[in-house]
C-alpha cells in the first residue's frame, strides 16, 4: 500500500483552513486497521432480502457479497437528502456531514467535520492504489481550484461510491465517470488508533479518582 506525503501537496494545503474543505495535519501515530466493520443486523429478513437486493442491482453486484445491512439501510434513508452546504439533517447536508454522520450513526466512528479533516485524521490511513479499495473506504476529491481535498464520500463495490453532491444530493456515483476519475487524489481506509498501555502510576491514580 502507497501511502501519501503531506510534502508532496506542498503549500497548497495552508488554504484549507479558509474552506469548508480545510484540515489540520495527518498525525504519525501507530494504527491498528479495522477495516470498517458491519454491525448487527436487522430482524426483519424479508425487508433485508429487498433491501439488498436493490442495492445489488445498482452496484451490479451479487447481492450476496452485500451483507452490511445496516449500512445499507442508512444510505437509503438519506438517499436524494438534497445537498446544502454546512447542512447537517435530512433537510440538507453537505458531502463531509454525510459521512461523518454515516461513520457516526452506523460505525460509532467519530471523525472531524471537514473532508480535509476527515482525511488528516488520525482515523484514517490515506492511500493512492486504485486496485486496493474495499467497502468502507473513504474517497477524496479536488473538485474546487486551490483546495486539494474538496470531496468526500464513502466506497461500496464495483467502483461505485455514496456521497453527497451539489448536483444530486445524496447519491451513488461511479470512481470511472469522467467527472470523479480526473478529479480523485486518494482513498483513506479508517482506523482506531493504538492507545499506550497505562502504567501501574496511571492505574492507581485512575482507581483513585473512581473512588
Amino acid at each position: 500500500m502507497k501511502r501519501l506525503s503531506f510534502l508532496s501537496y506542498g503549500f497548497g494545503f495552508f488554504l484549507l483552513m479558509l474552506a469548508s474543505c480545510s484540515g489540520s495535519r495527518k498525525t504519525t501515530n501507530q494504527y491498528e486497521t479495522i477495516v470498517v466493520k458491519p454491525a448487527d443486523p436487522a430482524p426483519n429478513a424479508r425487508a433485508e432480502t429487498k433491501l439488498m437486493a436493490k442495492y445489488a442491482a445498482w452496484l451490479k453486484v451479487s447481492p450476496d457479497s452485500l451483507s452490511n445491512v445496516v449500512l445499507y439501510a442508512f444510505i437509503d434513508k438519506w438517499l436524494k437528502t438534497p445537498y446544502k452546504y454546512g447542512g447537517i439533517d435530512e433537510k440538507g447536508i453537505d458531502c463531509s456531514g454525510f459521512i461523518q454522520r454515516l461513520l457516526n450513526d452506523v460505525y460509532n466512528i467519530q471523525v472531524p467535520r471537514t473532508s480535509a479533516q476527515q482525511f488528516f485524521t488520525k482515523n484514517v490511513e490515506a492511500f493512492h492504489d486504485k486496485t486496493y479499495f474495499s467497502e468502507g473506504d473513504l474517497v477524496f476529491f479536488c473538485t474546487v481550484p486551490g483546495n486539494p481535498i474538496s470531496h468526500v464520500g464513502m466506497y461500496l463495490k464495483n467502483r461505485y461510491f455514496i456521497n453527497a453532491s451539489t448536483s444530486s444530493g445524496v447519491s451513488l456515483a461511479n470512481l470511472d465517470d469522467p467527472y470523479w476519475k480526473k478529479r480523485f487524489v486518494a482513498a483513506g481506509r479508517v482506523r482506531i488508533v493504538n492507545k499506550p498501555a497505562a502504567t501501574n502510576k496511571n492505574q492507581h491514580q485512575t482507581k483513585s479518582a473512581r473512588q
